[in-house]
């Protein structure tokens, strides 16, 4: 096996969920549709890094929604896993070429969404699962419509199928 040759990134992602929808951000330097998420801090771990990157840029407090058969036991602390690990190729001409190991989370918002409300993040949809059935674009805050990306549209749904699983 070879070395790697350039940097890679812990991050995590949370795509947050309420009432039937999930949350889409635009990042404008990479000029693309995402759920909140972010680098990891020092000594956080991928649940808190989900968990305080939902907030900063949503403003909304979450909770991690956790596999059915997740571990419990007296100790030691069991964190949920992600839903999936993504490896990441981040092109951009501001920084060398790197990549993101993202630790995408599920999450649903613990508080009243109103989804006419600002965000601290600024441009951003809430989207259904029927909006991410199928290819479609969102506009940028300049007008042009941007392509929402495949994964983003697939995980989106499997945020929404597993918040509507935990309803009673």
């Amino acid at each position: 096996m070879t070395a790697v040759q350039f940097e890679r990134h812990h991050t995590a992602t949370a795509y947050v969920v309420a009432r039937g929808k999930t949350l889409l951000l635009w990042h404008h330097k990479l000029r693309m549709w995402l759920p909140p998420g972010g680098h990891l801090e020092q000594n956080e771990d991928p649940v808190q890094g989900a968990c305080r990157e939902a907030l900063e840029e949503s403003g909304l407090p979450v909770e991690i929604i956790p596999p059915v058969d997740l571990l419990r036991c007296d100790g030691p602390a069991v964190l949920p896993p992600p839903a999936v690990i993504l490896v990441e190729d981040i092109v951009r001409a501001d920084q060398p070429f790197h990549q993101h190991i993202d630790h995408v989370y599920f999450t649903r918002a613990q508080a009243l969404v109103d989804f006419a409300a600002p965000i601290p993040h600024g441009a951003h949809a809430w989207v259904t699962a029927e909006d991410l059935a199928r290819a479609f674009s969102l506009p940028a805050p300049d007008g042009t419509l941007v392509p929402v990306a495949e994964d983003v549209r697939l995980l989106g749904i499997r945020a929404l199928a597993a918040a509507a699983a935990l309803e009673p």
